[in-house]
Parts: structure tokens; sequence; C-alpha cells
């Protein structure tokens, strides 16, 4: 190799990578392309050549390098071309941004889920988003458990099922759902008989068909009544006595009349003593 060569090469050598940023990736991977090219041009063993690329890359990146390297170093053929490379590298790395924006929608489907939707929506929302994250089995399995409705979490906690995978919890999750939904439709059944039944019946009469309770007369409740108040009316009806109705029976007549004359005086009587007691007060 020339010193033409060496300076060529090391000009086209990509920038370390450390896997975090996906247009650094983007970039690594081009870069890659052309160093691993120029090297074997250079004589250099293709799979030599893959190792020199893939000891550029550092930190969380390594990873993801280090089984690579180690059948590189067996004579393992990778990577067919360049082009296969750097479809493998953007497939892990260059999708890091997606795997991050995957994530945060999983937190929110966890929480909106709580108190809203049913379990079948909520599982297929899941699987679909959890797919594109990088999390291991055990934490789907913890995250679908914690996000399911809370009516679903409350018969996990009274039953005490058994989930340690992702299947398991997902078909106890949609057994119970059925059952709760099935129970629900038969909730109406049972409300629609007995005193509880009648209650509610009576609870949703319009005004129309109730009856005050002031007055009796349908229509109106006893707040929007007109009427004066029972005890008004009861006081109204004891002091002003109904007026008799003729009689021709001679003995009746004056009994009425006798009857009459105490009534006058006793109202007599009281309107002095109101009238003494208003002086005092005066």
């Amino acid at each position: 190799m020339s010193a033409i060569d060496s300076k060529l090469l090391s000009q086209l050598a990509p920038r370390d990578y450390d896997g975090k940023e996906a247009q650094a990736g983007l970039r690594f991977a081009a870069m890659a392309k052309l160093y691993h090219t120029q090297l074997v041009a250079s004589s250099i063993a293709a799979n030599l050549a893959w190792i020199m690329v893939l000891n550029k890359l550092t930190d969380d990146a390594t990873r993801w390098a280090g089984p690579h390297i180690i059948d590189l170093a067996d004579g393992k053929i990778v990577w067919l071309n360049v082009d296969a490379f750097e479809t493998a590298f953007k497939a892990h790395f260059c999708a890091v941004d997606d795997k991050k924006a995957a994530l945060s929608e999983l937190v929110k489907l966890c929480k909106a889920s709580h108190k809203l939707g049913t379990a079948k929506d909520y599982t297929a929302n899941f699987n679909a988003i959890a797919a594109r994250t990088p999390l291991s089995d055990e934490d789907k399995r913890a995250r679908y458990v914690d996000g399911l409705p809370y009516k679903i979490q409350n018969e996990f906690a009274v039953t005490a099922h058994k989930v340690d995978t992702l299947e398991k919890a997902q078909k106890v999750a949609l057994r119970m759902d059925q059952q709760l939904a099935e129970r629900a439709e038969a909730m109406p059944k049972i409300k629609g008989w007995g005193r509880r039944g009648e209650r509610v019946a009576a609870d949703r009469r319009g005004p129309e068909k109730r009856s005050c309770f002031n007055c009796g007369e349908k229509g109106h409740i006893q707040r929007n009544c007109k009427k004066p108040p029972r005890g008004q009316q009861a006081a109204a009806s004891t002091a002003t006595p109904p007026n008799p109705t003729p009689s021709s029976n001679p003995s009746t007549s004056d009994e009425l009349v006798a009857l009459r004359s105490q009534l006058k005086e006793l109202s007599d009587r009281i309107a002095a003593v109101s009238l003494a007691k208003e002086k005092e007060g005066f």
C-alpha cells in the first residue's frame, strides 16, 4: 500500500459512532461503504476490512458490532456486499428515533387505556406499537398489564392469575373482558325487576306524571307549587268555620244561632285582648 493510499484511506475512514443518533448513523453507513470498498481495492481481505469498519463503533454500538467481529474473525461471511451491510446497519441503528417514538406512543396508550376502551382494542394497539420498540418480552408483559383498564386490573388482583408471559397475560385479559361485557349486558334485565327497578322507573317519570305533595294536583312538584303551604291552609280552615247549610229543623236552627253568638263573643274577647297587648307594647 502506497503513502497516497494510506492518506486516502484515513480521509475515507468514518468517524466513530456511538449508536445514539440516527442521523449520525446514516452518515457512518455511507462512509463505511466507501471505506470498505477502498480497503478491498487496496488488497485487504473483505472480512478484515469489515473488522476495521466495525472497530469505528463505540459505546452502545459495540454491543451490535461485537458478535459480528467474532464471526468475521472466524472466517464467516456476514454480509455479501456493502449494500447488505448498509441495510443491516440502518435497520438496527437508524430506526432509533422511531423506537423512541414508539416508546412514547406506548406510554400514552397505557395511560389512556386505564379508564377508556376495551381489552380487545388495547391489546391490538399495544402489539402494533410494542413491535417497534426495543423492549424485552418481560418488559412488554409488565407494561401491558400496567396499561390494562382498571376493571381488568381489579379482576387480575382478585383472581390472582399467573401471567408470566405476554401471551398468557393477553389471553387472560381478553377472557376477562368478555366476561365483564356479558355481565354488563345482563345488568339492565336485573334492574328492571323488583323494588329497585320500580324506584328507578318512578324517578324517571316526567313532571306531568307527578303529583304535588302540597296541593295534590298533577303537573308540578311541591317546590313549584303556587298555593300556600299545607299548614297555612289548615290554619285558615280552622279559624274561619264554614257557613252552616240551611236546615228545616227549628231546634237545629236555634243551636246554630246560639253557637254563632258564642263564637262572636269569643272573637270579641280575643280582639279586646289583642288590642290591650298592642297598647301595652306601644
